[in-house]
Formats: structure tokens, C-alpha cells, sequence
């Protein structure tokens, strides 16, 4: 894999949320991050896309539980970030929204299997999955994850899979933490999607790829009308 990054990268933001109830992070996230201001200055910086996730209402998996939150934002590239989260305003109004948060920078995994298919128009539902775990080589790791891909494409895309996507953590220059290994999933049928993650032979890959037992979650647009671009 090469070492130059791959642009545009992802940002993704987890945490568990400050105020009490959804509805009220809502109400609070537009009045700041999500304000014209916000988004005006965010923009500015190369933030191209700003989404909103909550854990699944219901199902085998959560994602985490009730009381959290994931942004996903695509950046045109990690400086603009830097500036973003330098500026002292947004560091308080990040405060007020997360009593604890998470936020990491991923690039594009090269050499991966992705790819992005039109929605049928009868199909509105999205849901998220995500898979994230430590690995070894990046080229070794890809490489599994290609090949099982490829392979369960018409499964996948027969069960409701929209698009398919691998990222690879950006650690800090000089950081000793572990390589990471990202991926996410979008389809338009919760049903197909459960049958997917429940077939062994896609399940296999997971175990060959990843270095440990990777963590995994399935999550859902928010509720309500949020500030999004």
C-alpha cells in the first residue's frame, strides 16, 4: 500500500451525547455546529459532508447504546481539520455537546474493493454498519478484504447493499498505536443486511483480516430534521 495519502478523508466523530435526550442534541447541534455560521466556517476549512448517525433503534446490534451519537464528515484533506478543531469556539461548543468523544481521521484503503450503486427508488430506509479493528500489514489486510468482496458482491447486492467503503486510520506522526482498518457499509433492507453479517462465509474474513476481535455497530440517520450537508 502506498504511504501517500489518499484524498478526500474521512472524519469520524463518536461520543456519548451531553443533553439528556435526542431531541435536545438536535435542537443543540443546530444552534451550533450545524448554525449557518458553523456550517459557513466548516465549509471554509474543505468540510464537503456532514452526516448524522444514532445507534439502531433495534436489532441484533446497537451500535453502542442509547445516548450516543457519530458524526461522519468527509474532508478534502487533514489540515483543514487541524484548523477546524484548533479554533477555540468549536473546541466549546464540542463541550456542550459530548460528555466524552472519539474522533479519528481515515483515509482511503488503496487497493480495496469499493463501490457506490444507484438506490432503487422504492428502497428509502439507510443503514450503516461499521467494522473497525487492528491489523497488520495494510496491503495483507486489503488484500483478504478484496477478495472476499468481490466474491459477495451479488450476495450483497441482492440482500440491499448501496455502497461499500475501506479506510485506513491516520495516526499522528510519531504515534505508536496500533494500524486500524475500517470499514462501512450502507444498505436500503435491514432484514438482508442481518442475513449478510449472519452468512459464515462472509464473517470468515473477519477473523483472517483483523489482528484482533474487531468492534462493530449498526447505526441509523438521527431523528429529526439536523443541520446536514
Amino acid at each position: 500500500m502506498s504511504t501517500s495519502i489518499q484524498w478526500p478523508v474521512l472524519l469520524t466523530v463518536q461520543g456519548d451525547m451531553l443533553p439528556s435526550t435526542l431531541e435536545e442534541m438536535r435542537v443543540l447541534h443546530n444552534q451550533t455546529a450545524g448554525s449557518p455560521q458553523g456550517i459557513a466556517a466548516a465549509r471554509s476549512l474543505g468540510d464537503l459532508s456532514h452526516m448524522v448517525y444514532a445507534p439502531m433503534s433495534a436489532g441484533p446490534s446497537t451500535g453502542g447504546g442509547a445516548g450516543k451519537l457519530m458524526f461522519l464528515d468527509v474532508w478534502a484533506d487533514p489540515q483543514g481539520i487541524m484548523d477546524f478543531f484548533a479554533n477555540e469556539q468549536v473546541v466549546q461548543q464540542g463541550t456542550k455537546l459530548f460528555s466524552a468523544r472519539e474522533a479519528n481521521i481515515w483515509m482511503n484503503a488503496e487497493g480495496s474493493y469499493s463501490y457506490h450503486l444507484p438506490v432503487p427508488r422504492s428502497r428509502p430506509d439507510r443503514y450503516l454498519a461499521m467494522v473497525r479493528g487492528e491489523i497488520g500489514s495494510p496491503d495483507e489486510a486489503i488484500a483478504k478484504f478484496r477478495a472476499a468482496d468481490i466474491n459477495a458482491q451479488r450476495d450483497a447486492r441482492r440482500r440491499g447493499l448501496i455502497s461499500h467503503q475501506m479506510f485506513v486510520k491516520m495516526n499522528p506522526p510519531g504515534s505508536d498505536a496500533p494500524l486500524e482498518l475500517l470499514g462501512l457499509d450502507v444498505w436500503h433492507d435491514r432484514d438482508g443486511m442481518n442475513e449478510h453479517y449472519g452468512d459464515a462465509k462472509h464473517n470468515s474474513v473477519m477473523r483472517e483480516a483483523f489482528t484482533a476481535a474487531p468492534t462493530s455497530g449498526i447505526w441509523e440517520p438521527a431523528a429529526g430534521e439536523w443541520s446536514e450537508w
